[in-house]
């Protein structure tokens, strides 16, 4: 299970990251910047496939 502080660095790192609410609110908690905040992450899944790419190039870096 990937921890919801990986799944905020993934969102930062992302190019495709899409907030699925009109306001970005960044600076609130339950909202920010986080795949499961993103209109491309459906049950769990990325569905333009990139958080397993982005996920290793960060552990790598």
């Amino acid at each position: 299970m990937v921890s919801n502080e990986m799944k905020m660095v993934i969102a930062q790192n992302c190019q495709e990251y899409e907030a699925k609410y009109g306001i970005s609110m960044l600076s609130m908690g339950t909202l920010s910047e986080s795949c499961n905040n993103c209109k491309n992450f459906i049950k769990g899944k990325c569905t333009k496939g990139l958080f397993d790419e982005i996920m290793e190039t960060i552990r790598r870096n």
